[in-house]
């Protein structure tokens, strides 16, 4: 079993580890969740090549979760990945796992993501991480509210906060349907048989 600093440093070489063993980082009660909520390593390493276009950008990750997509990122691109996440337990443990191996150029808040300013980010990942609102089979734990009306009004809101990024912007997006994007973006091109999507802000 590889030890947690020489997986992030094997990320930066280019040597993927499986999500079986990267997801050893985690306490096993997340562990469990993770093929359901939190990105694929294969994904968070295409989502990353397509949003960073320069090492200064900033990428928002929205319901980061435990960090997953953000530390990922930080390896591989040199980029500053910022994880918003409503549930402080994650964010804890996200920052927590951020100081022990170094990820100086992740950083994870501990906030509604309606509460930032998307014009200060370069590119912004999304992977439907309003769903639990929507499905039973899909509560995360305790804090999960199965409620279409709070689904829907995320989803709007994310429109909101989506128009106001600047031209250019970047947006990856990991099973979102493209009628929750705004017509703003520009959809350019999609793969992993059309569930990961990359749009530009016209």
């Amino acid at each position: 079993m590889l030890t947690f600093t020489v997986m992030f440093e094997r990320l930066k070489l280019k040597k993927y580890p499986s999500d079986e063993v990267f997801d050893t980082i985690y306490p096993k009660k997340y562990q469990e969740h993770s093929a359901r909520h939190f990105t694929p390593v294969s994904i968070a390493v295409k989502a990353a090549k397509l949003l960073v276009d320069k090492p200064d950008d900033k990428i928002l990750d929205i319901g980061s979760g435990v960090g997953k997509v953000c530390c990922i990122g930080a390896s591989l691109t040199g980029a500053h990945f910022y994880g918003v996440e409503k549930r402080k337990t994650l964010t804890n443990l996200s920052n927590k796992i951020k100081r022990v191996h170094q990820l100086k150029n992740a950083h994870f808040i501990n906030a509604d993501f309606t509460t930032l300013d998307f014009s200060r980010f370069n590119g912004i990942y999304f992977f439907n991480s309003f769903h639990e609102h929507f499905d039973e089979t899909c509560v995360l734990d305790e804090t999960s509210r199965v409620s279409l009306s709070e689904y829907r009004k995320y989803h709007d809101s994310l429109k909101d906060k989506l128009n106001e990024c600047l031209k250019g912007t970047r947006l990856v997006t990991y099973y979102t349907f493209k009628n929750k994007i705004p017509s703003s973006f520009q959809f350019i091109d999609a793969n992993e048989t059309g569930l990961l999507k990359f749009y530009i802000k016209k």
